[in-house]
């Protein structure tokens, strides 16, 4: 298979694939390809993971590793030495396989005096590729009664270009074993040998993993190099098919055998596809086709997990009509949109052509090839643009975001159709303590005219971006984060693609009846006062894709500025310091402030008066339950004594028949829970407090001061100076108390 110039390591784990002898080539020993009696072949239902077991591996190959061919003269006698004792027939052929693989490894170093059709002779031979890897494979499983065939066929090897339409000169031979009730493949010129370096010569490299690039590749036939790759032993018929195509269905061993032509356009997959369990989520096929200059590819993970992935874009320049401008600069023409495990990558085309895609990644170790695919554009490409920037971690949410802090809350796929010109709000959750910086990007605006079109704001735990395009056309949002007080840069989180129109969507000049009835109900809710109701209008509006001609963006601005009214209003009337502080600090840095000016007001007043009276409170909360009981202890107290705790329970709301005696007030003192003492003090508001609690109070305090209270005793002190800062509060303000 054709691919680009920098594969070296990973071409020798899968890739390309060594082609077999040709067929006029002849063998040193002719064997026919099925023997009469043998087993007929039969879908295979057991995965390979079911019969072979690490157990398996692991005693084979400690078997293979100790014979030399050498010491053995016929078939037989080394069949036996190499499956003595094993368990079952996957363990005897494992050892038969992993040996004639390390045959490979040991070079042309055989003496040139072995007997003619000796082991020795036949592993001379296949060194020197004048026989097969089948062949030896064949002649030892046989040699111990296992049932082995060859299997011919078209194989996608080197000589294999993603998209070929002609794939008859691609013939080639692998075998099929009989082992655990059924037929297995065993590719072994695959296994144990790869080409490094071969190439075509006709692609050039023009986009990698979002940078540009202009590479030609050179054309290389390649070197074949010994290698050892455990997939093509027992491979499963399912990811076989992908790139063997037996001339005998039959030998497919599928219940639903492939036709020629299925083999012709199966998708291009590899080896790493299958072991780290990646899906196609569009077409399974090797050839797309573009759809106004556009092709998209998506893939995923069987297991929904989320994986790193690198691809590459290239141009045929000897096959193509056209040839690409040296002045186009090819660096975003490839868009990659995150949704959680799913990736698709969209790509547009800068010109007429044929386009390969190489897509890497998947592996927890490293980025193997996973696919590749031909995408043939055969069409005027005159209004395609590139994408306003091309992200290293692409467009949505993504591992980066989890790893900078940032959870998705709002938006969890990169694409956002933006509803002309309208608010887009993006919310997310923080995990940790960031600073964030927010850039809009486009490819004929400036960054500092867009700045102000994007803002953002971080409210405790939570993060909201707001951004407005100025007009229509696509824009990338980029969310960058660092440690919250760090000198260090931005580093990129999160991005996401804005368009605010679909170029290709044929616009209608009517509107039918749901349409209509949106927007009607958009236009009337401007006459409401109930924010839920209008965001309700507005979200039924934006079903449809139609021109508001304004009424949307007033309807927004309404409802925002009743959310942040009714904020104020609910944190007035509920009184709550950190309620009270949300509130008035969203109202005041909203558009909105001047409107809002009296409810702030009102707001900030009352946030002063609850906090000089949490600050009332601190001595009192900070007592001792000792200085309590002291005074609890009394038993014959002075009068101070008995007037500030009197007062101190006026202003907490105790009725003065409850208040007559001291034992009444000690029996006050001992409750706990919520009418506990303390737990009362510190949910003290003066919004309970009558004139003539007042009044009641500051008549019982007048005798005293603070100092002579603070004589007597420091607990009767903090008691009175709390009762008195109440009563001099309440008074100074002039509250308007009922009776």
């Amino acid at each position: 298979m054709g691919s680009g110039g920098s594969k070296t390591t990973e071409s020798q784990k899968n890739g390309p694939k060594a082609d077999v002898l040709k067929e006029t080539d002849e063998e040193p020993i002719s064997l026919d390809d099925i023997v009469e009696g043998y087993p007929p072949p039969k879908a295979v239902r057991d995965k390979k993971r079911h019969i072979f077991t690490e157990e398996d591996k692991k005693v084979s190959d400690s078997r293979a590793n100790t014979i030399r061919v050498e010491d053995y003269q016929t078939f037989e006698e080394l069949s036996r030495a190499l499956t003595e004792g094993l368990q079952n027939d996957v363990q005897k052929v494992r050892a038969i396989f992993t040996w004639i693989g390390l045959q490979g490894t040991k070079g042309n170093n055989s003496k040139n005096n072995a007997a003619p059709m000796s082991p020795q002779h036949i592993v001379q031979l296949v060194i020197q590729r004048k026989a097969s890897y089948n062949l030896l494979f064949v002649m030892l499983c046989r040699a111990v009664k296992i049932p082995c065939v060859f299997i011919r066929g078209l194989a996608k090897s080197a000589a294999y270009e993603v998209g070929d339409r002609t794939v008859d000169k691609l013939g080639n031979s692998w075998t099929a074993v009989f082992v655990s009730g059924g037929w297995r493949f065993v590719f072994p010129l695959w296994a144990f040998s790869a080409i490094v370096g071969h190439s075509t010569g006709t692609w050039t490299l023009v986009e990698s993993d979002g940078q540009g690039a202009r590479e030609t590749e050179a054309k290389s036939s390649g070197v074949t190099v010994a290698n050892f790759n455990d997939y093509y032993f027992l491979t499963d018929p399912d990811e076989f098919i992908y790139t063997c195509f037996p001339h005998d269905s039959k030998w497919q061993l599928l219940a639903k055998p492939y036709t020629k032509q299925q083999f012709i356009d199966i998708a291009n997959c590899e080896q790493a596809y299958f072991e780290n369990h990646i899906q196609i989520t569009t077409k399974l096929e090797c050839l797309y086709k573009s759809e106004n200059g556009v092709c998209d590819i998506g893939i995923k993970k069987a297991n929904e997990e989320e994986f790193k992935h690198l691809y590459k874009l290239y141009f045929n320049h000897e096959l193509s009509k056209t040839k690409l401008s040296k002045e186009l600069q090819l660096d975003r023409y490839v868009a990659v949109m995150n949704n959680k495990s799913a990736v698709n990558f969209r790509i547009r085309f800068p010109g007429e052509g044929i386009y390969k895609m190489e897509i890497y990644g998947g592996s927890p170790t490293g980025f193997p090839l996973i696919c590749s695919f031909r995408l043939d554009c055969n069409e005027g490409v005159s209004n395609v643009k590139p994408f306003p920037c091309n992200p290293e971690s692409g467009f949505g949410p993504n591992l980066v975001t989890v790893s900078a802090g940032l959870e998705a809350e709002s938006h969890k796929t990169g694409f956002i159709n933006v509803k002309k010109n309208k608010n887009v709000n993006i919310r997310f959750n923080l995990n940790k303590h960031v600073q964030v910086q927010t850039v809009l990007v486009h490819n004929n605006i400036q960054e500092e005219v867009l700045s102000r079109h994007v803002n953002h704001k971080v409210k405790g735990q939570h993060l909201e971006v707001n951004v407005e395009v100025p007009q229509q056309g696509e824009y990338a949002l980029q969310i960058n984060t660092k440690p919250k007080g760090s000198s260090e840069p931005f580093k990129n989180a999160c991005n996401y693609l804005l368009a605010s129109e679909d170029m290709n969507k044929k616009k209608r000049f009517y509107e039918n009846a749901a349409e209509k009835k949106a927007r009607n109900e958009l236009e009337g809710c401007l006459k409401s006062n109930d924010p839920e109701s209008i965001q309700k209008a507005i979200d039924n509006f934006d079903q449809f894709d139609l021109d508001d001609k304004g009424k949307r963006e007033k309807a927004e601005r309404k409802k925002n500025f009743l959310v942040l009214q009714k904020e104020l209003k609910e944190a007035i009337a509920r009184r709550n310091v950190d309620v009270l502080e949300t509130a008035i600090d969203n109202a005041k840095s909203s558009e909105f402030s001047s409107n809002l000016q009296n409810h702030i007001t009102e707001a900030e007043q009352l946030l002063a008066e609850l906090r000089k009276l949490k600050r009332f409170a601190h001595e009192v909360l900070q007592m001792k339950q000792s200085t309590i009981s002291e005074i609890h202890s009394y038993k014959n107290p002075r009068p101070l004594a008995y007037d500030v705790m009197k007062a101190t329970y006026f202003l907490l709301g105790e009725k003065e028949d409850h208040l007559q005696e001291w034992e009444q007030i000690q029996g006050l003192m001992r409750k706990s829970g919520k009418q506990g003492l303390l737990r009362r003090v510190r949910q003290f508001d003066t919004i309970n407090v009558t004139e003539n609690m007042v009044n009641s109070a500051a008549q019982l305090l007048r005798q005293y001061d603070e100092e002579t209270a603070t004589t007597a005793s420091a607990g009767l002190g903090t008691f009175y100076k709390w009762a008195s800062n109440v009563v001099d509060t309440t008074e100074k303000e002039n509250l308007k108390i009922d009776i």
